[in-house]
């Protein structure tokens, strides 16, 4: 399909890629700019969905990568965390491919503002401060079902997991700074498996989504630099304007 697109197309894939890379790492919603696009240059929206998944995983490979070389490592957290998320990705990839295009694109439309609204109004419901990932000793059932369905959210859809699980976190009173690589490294898990359920069943443009892959990757590489240079306060910020700006967009665009 590469040899369709026009140069003005691939300088926007790339430039897209890396614009929602760079949100993904410090926030989410990235995928809110790449799915459109991968839909507006032909994509049947399932395939579109399927596509994005490898410019997801391209993304935080680098993302975690560069995080653990930072020494901002997620540790055994965040695989606690990504074993409650994975059987939930499983489901929530499952049923995605089983929709029609139009029922997709109408689900999409209306999960991702619930989802937005909702994150939108969370907040950190602990006390203290915000604590590193591997010294969290809480309970785990109540996040654990969070994560799980986050996992189908994300194993769905994609686009804006990022902010629920910095919910979560934020209820476990994490550090946005290594919350992120938590966040990264769960999505990673169940990104992963979910590509492999979308290939299965047709739905990947191996070639669009390799290039978008690499503009995410770009984004993600500068994304970690600013996470780890601005800290916790400043995240938590761009998560809060991000979520606001997605939920008016999508409410304008209904």
């Amino acid at each position: 399909m590469l040899e369709n697109l026009t140069t003005l197309n691939l300088a926007a894939v790339l430039l897209i890629g890396a614009s929602a890379g760079f949100i993904n790492v410090l926030a989410g919603g990235g995928s809110f700019l790449t799915l459109p696009l991968l839909i507006f240059l032909g994509l049947p929206p399932n395939v579109a969905n399927g596509t994005n998944r490898l410019a997801i995983l391209m993304q935080n490979t680098m993302a975690v990568g560069r995080f653990m070389k930072k020494k901002v490592n997620p540790g055994k957290f965040a695989l606690k965390a990504a074993l409650f998320a994975v059987p939930g990705g499983i489901i929530g990839a499952w049923l995605a491919t089983l929709v029609s295009n139009s029922q997709f694109k109408l689900s999409l439309a209306l999960v991702m503002i619930v989802m937005s609204l909702f994150t939108l109004f969370s907040s950190n419901r602990q006390e203290g401060d915000p604590l590193d990932p591997e010294s969290y000793v809480g309970s785990w059932l109540g996040p654990g079902l969070a994560y799980f369905l986050v996992g189908i959210y994300g194993g769905y859809i994609q686009a804006g997991v990022g902010f629920l699980v910095l919910s979560v976190l934020l209820w476990q009173n994490i550090n946005l700074v290594h919350g992120n690589a938590v966040k990264l490294t769960i999505i990673f898990f169940f990104t992963s498996i979910a590509l492999i359920i979308f290939a299965w069943n047709g739905q990947v443009n191996w070639a669009m989504g390799a290039m978008l892959g690499v503009g995410n990757m770009i984004g993600a590489w500068l994304g970690t630099h600013v996470a780890i240079k601005k800290g916790h306060k400043f995240i938590k910020h761009v998560v809060t304007i991000a979520v606001i700006g997605f939920a008016i967009k999508l409410l304008i665009d209904m």
